[in-house]
């Protein structure tokens, strides 16, 4: 008997005693014979396609319990639909009220009973803002949980490191690159889940040997592990401390960075995730130095380290003794002292010199030329007075362990991984701790100078953050910070009601908006609105300006910014942190030349003329500088010299345990920092001000 009788016979038992039903029998039975065709299509378009497409391309046509569990928990994190909108209320208005009837007569009059009072519409509720919940397998948190979700619905939520049958190679190849490549970059494996990712692959492949099917649900997980394990690793050693919520498709094209997405979906279709991987570290050859030199400082640290310098007198050309010995294997073992002695190749020979000379040359060692040469190099290494003594500063540093410079130098790696991968064809390089100004062409330095930075406490210390420098201000007036002014400036002048005169400070009116004042001709307490002004110290163009002759803008939140200085005399100190937070330069003739270098109007000449006006004039720059304060505490010379500088904001985090300021995050080109929360000084009111016309607007700095 034929399909079509079949269906015939169906239809008429279905309308045998339902007139109306019957009487569409003649549509029902077409309806049945159409479906009936459409139903032998789709099996005859399935096994079509189950011949012709590859498995892979075939699996996503058809139902993967895998796919729906990934599924099903992604769309738990996105937003629920909004309501539709209530309809708005008609607003009925009042009547209008007679200004001339009498209140006792407000009753309510003939046929206005039960009228209906005016409706006013409610605001409209604004509903709260929707927070995603988090994603764990088991007890393991999810980082790159918006990065996971825009990848899996990238590829219809089907897995990317498993299949029905188990995991597939891809997923031992990223647990072994990881595990591999981590610690190379100073990171630690243990942050990417591959304890549990070895604990879920251990289950699924004793259910595999004893032949027994795997629950999606494990597999499932294992993806959700390792995809979350790329993305994190990912971000970690290429865009360094990023919030990872942020990080959607605008985030990467705005700070010209490799989505990661995009960049998994390409090594997952290649089988490349090893090479992707080793791809992700920076590319700037300072970064690669740094690495190698983390493996070689780690091979220090698990051989001993070298011997603590015990506390004493000064040592110097002369002196002998024990501690003399220790100094002799420390410099050996740092490399300093190159020597071809038989103790100086032994892997233990700084631990304990005594053990391989014996006493009599613990005695006899001496402090020679040799050795002062030696401190002399980790002197200079050091950012130190290179006097070729052994003081306090430069004890001090000998006894910095090996572990802690090997903690110093991977900090220093993770600040390089928060900068961006093209710093510029040319740049203005900043470093805080090394109190030094680089220019950069072509990976090249081709300018240097000595800079003073912050002061050492934290409401002085200069930030790290990068900009791009626009402009330049050529006799520059100084619109003084309130709280250097009534911290400072002010009980000067109380002190010496001169002061302001002599240094070319005069007192500033600037609008500061409107308030509203009780009108005093009214007798009704009426109330007017009049406009309210605040009090600015401005110290004219002049040598003695505390920002010199030239100060260079880039904009930032926090109104830091280069300029020249009077106080010439502190570039001869070796620390140099004495401003107020912004950055004080050695030669700002030298740099404003370079700058204005493809400006035709603004040749040396020029701005040595303008400078003799002593008038404030805004120069501005053909194209953007790329400006970089960074903080390198640990960086390698191009001839391979490594080299470490003090700590002077303990950003580094070096002391376990320590109460010491938390250091701001280094961000890139078009990143911005919020401005340092500074601590509230009372406002001092000063005298009556002259009646001079207002500036437009007063800036920072110093």
């Amino acid at each position: 008997m034929g399909y079509k009788v079949l269906g015939l016979r169906f239809v008429q038992q279905f309308t045998k005693h339902r007139p109306f039903v019957r009487y569409h029998s003649r549509s029902l039975t077409h309806a049945s014979e159409r479906l009936h065709a459409l139903t032998l299509l789709g099996g005859a378009a399935l096994f079509a396609a189950s011949t012709v497409l590859p498995p892979s391309a075939f699996a996503q046509l058809t139902p993967d319990p895998i796919a729906e569990i990934i599924r099903t928990q992604l769309e738990a994190r996105k937003p629920p639909p909004e309501p539709a909108p209530l309809p708005t209320p008609e607003v009925i208005e009042a009547p209008p009220v007679d200004a001339n009837a009498n209140p006792a007569n407000d009753s309510v009059g003939e046929g206005q009973e039960g009228m209906t009072p005016p409706v006013v519409a409610a605001p409209p509720v604004k509903p709260p803002k929707f927070i995603p919940p988090k994603l764990y397998v088991g007890k393991e948190l999810l980082r790159a949980a918006a990065l996971l979700t825009r990848f899996y619905e990238g590829r219809a939520y089907q897995p990317a490191w498993t299949t029905a049958g188990g995991p597939l190679p891809l997923a031992d190849e990223l647990l072994t690159t990881i595990q591999e490549e981590a610690g190379r970059e100073a990171l630690h494996a243990s942050d990417y889940h591959l304890a549990k990712v070895k604990a879920v692959l251990a289950d699924i492949r004793l259910n595999q040997a004893g032949q027994k099917a795997v629950a999606p649900t494990l597999l499932a997980d294992l993806d959700f592990l390792l995809t979350d394990a790329f993305f994190t690793y990912g971000a970690d050693v290429s865009l360094g401390e990023v919030n990872l919520e942020a990080l959607d498709e605008k985030w990467f094209s705005r700070h010209d960075e490799t989505d990661l997405v995009p960049l998994l979906q390409t090594a997952i279709s290649s089988t490349r995730i090893a090479d992707t991987i080793r791809s992700l570290p920076p590319k700037q050859a300072e970064y690669a130095r740094l690495r190698e030199v983390l493996a070689r400082y780690r091979d220090i640290a698990a051989h001993g380290g070298w011997p603590a310098v015990p506390a004493g007198p000064a040592l110097a050309l002369g002196s002998s003794g024990e501690r003399v010995a220790k100094l002799r294997a420390h410099l050996i073992a740092s490399g300093d002292l190159q020597t071809t002695s038989s103790f100086a190749g032994s892997s233990d020979a700084w631990s304990d010199v005594s053990e391989k000379r014996g006493q009599q040359a613990t005695a006899e060692a001496t402090f020679d030329q040799e050795l002062e040469q030696a401190v002399r190099n980790f002197q200079r290494r050091h950012g130190l007075h290179a006097n070729g003594m052994v003081g306090g500063e430069t004890l001090a540093a000998l006894n910095i362990s090996a572990e802690t410079r090997v903690r110093q130098i991977a900090m220093n790696m993770m600040r390089w991984r928060s900068l961006p991968q093209d710093m510029g064809r040319r740049y203005i390089a900043v470093n805080i701790p090394n109190f030094t100004l680089e220019v950069v062409e072509n990976d090249q330095p081709v300018m240097d100078m000595k800079v003073v930075v912050g002061k050492m406490i934290e409401e002085r210390a200069t930030p790290t953050f990068s900009a791009k420098m626009t402009y330049l201000v050529l006799n520059p007036y100084w619109y003084v910070p309130k709280n250097i002014a009534e911290k400072e400036l002010w009980p000067m002048h109380q002190r010496n009601p001169q002061y302001f005169n002599r240094n070319n400070f005069d007192i500033r009116r600037i609008p500061a908006g409107y308030k509203q004042i009780v009108d005093p001709t009214a007798i009704d307490g009426t109330k007017k609105t009049v406009r309210v002004y605040d009090y600015v110290i401005r110290q004219g163009p002049g040598p003695k300006n505390a920002l010199g002759r030239v100060k260079f803008m880039f904009p930032n939140p926090y109104s830091i910014y280069l300029h020249d200085t009077p106080s010439k005399e502190l570039f001869n100190r070796t620390v140099r942190a004495f401003s107020h937070g912004c950055i004080r330069i050695e030669k700002p003739l030298d740099l404003a030349e370079y700058v204005l270098r493809d400006s035709p109007k603004w040749p040396k000449k020029a701005i040595q003329a303008t400078l003799h006006r002593d008038k404030e004039q805004t120069v501005y720059l053909p194209d953007p500088l790329p400006v970089y304060i960074q903080y390198w505490t640990a960086w390698v010379d191009n001839d391979g010299t490594v080299q470490f500088r003090n700590d002077i904001y303990h950003y580094d985090h070096l002391i376990p345990g320590s109460r010491l300021p938390k250091g701001p995050r280094t961000p890139r080109v078009s990143h911005s920092l919020q401005p340092k929360v500074r601590k509230h000084v009372p406002k001092v009111q000063p005298p009556a001000p002259p009646t001079a016309p207002a500036p437009e607007q007063a800036a920072a700095g110093q």
